[in-house]
């Protein structure tokens, strides 16, 4: 992917919640007594174990390598694309929560020239893959330093995906949905008010496809823990 085309891909995103976070967030960085004020939600809410969180990052899918099948030459290959998520959880303690929600892995592309062969008619041809699910997980979360926190999440991910293919001879689009296993790793850090706004870093790993494509990602993220 172009550096114009991921600009261009990160603008179209819902910055205005990423904005409305933050700016929430910034006046807690004064605040070091870690208060039990709420900013939206009184502590004594049945929701106060909730937190909501955004992702935005790069992904990497190896799908574009499974198009070569020994009769295509002068290729070019795209396998990285923006992906974001979106989710919500339940905080069951400090170091153990449920998570579910929806993510995008983007999508990555593959063309060149086919003389014929098994997969491709001869002539230019070229392929497309797009990929996304809803998926719900267990986060397992460990204190390191002051405010800072070991990350790891496995879950089950619901996806979708469709490939379309365009060869000399015409378009044909392929849709699958299924469901894996996934898993991510990363950390957290506190800005300095408990249960509050936190930043979180992750490296994530998807398997989509009846073919079984990986899709590895690295996101950086943005939580609200409700009071």
């Amino acid at each position: 992917m172009k550096f114009s085309d991921l600009t261009n891909s990160l603008v179209r995103l819902p910055l205005c919640c990423l904005s409305v976070i933050v700016f929430y967030s910034l006046p807690l960085t004064a605040h070091a007594d870690d208060d039990d004020k709420a900013l939206f939600i009184p502590s004594n809410s049945a929701a106060k174990n909730f937190y909501g969180g955004i992702a935005l990052g790069y992904g990497d899918n190896d799908y574009p390598l499974s198009n070569q099948d020994g009769s295509v030459t002068g290729s070019s290959r795209d396998r990285h694309d923006t992906v974001t998520d979106f989710y919500i959880g339940y905080q069951f303690n400090e170091r153990l929560s449920v998570q579910a929600g929806h993510t995008d892995l983007g999508h990555s592309s593959f063309k060149g020239s086919s003389s014929g062969g098994p997969s491709w008619d001869a002539g230019p041809v070229s392929a497309k893959h797009d990929a996304d699910g809803w998926e719900l997980g267990i986060m397992g979360r460990w204190p390191v330093a002051p405010r800072w926190y070991a990350l790891g999440y496995v879950g089950w991910m619901w996806w979708e995906s469709k490939e379309t293919f365009v060869e000399s001879t015409g378009t044909s689009v392929v849709k699958e949905s299924g469901s894996d296993a996934t898993y991510a790793l990363g950390f957290e850090y506190d800005i300095g008010r408990k249960d509050r706004v936190v930043y979180r870093f992750m490296g994530s790993h998807h398997k989509v496809g009846d073919q079984g494509y990986d899709v590895n990602s690295a996101t950086a993220e943005i939580v609200y823990r409700f009071p």
